[in-house]
């Protein structure tokens, strides 16, 4: 089973698949290339998700450690909300990397 950065199980099966896409596609030059939500590969959802991305890095009021962890969570309950788009943010992508 696959585990997330703190050894917890991922039972979120809709995060493993798009795991597994992005593994697949896009470490094929670079093994431990950081991973990005395959959803993002698509031209019109990569287009909202920087929109919303600009948004949320507007809106924060944190600065410095865990800033971007804050603009992560805005980022996902604006597109879910506003766009129906379910997007996972890199610490959720990346189980081997811990995110400041």
């Amino acid at each position: 089973m696959e585990t997330d950065v703190f050894g917890k199980p991922i039972r979120d099966q809709e995060l493993l698949c798009r795991i597994e896409k992005a593994k697949s596609t896009q470490r094929l030059h670079d093994p431990h290339a950081e991973l990005h939500d395959p959803i993002e590969d698509n031209p019109r959802v990569r287009q909202i998700v920087r929109e919303v991305e600009r948004r949320a890095e507007k809106e924060s009021m944190v600065s410095g450690m865990g800033r971007c962890h804050d603009v992560w969570g805005r980022m996902e309950r604006i597109l879910k909300t506003e766009h129906g788009i379910i997007w996972y943010p890199p610490s959720r992508m990346n189980t081997d990397l811990i995110y400041d």
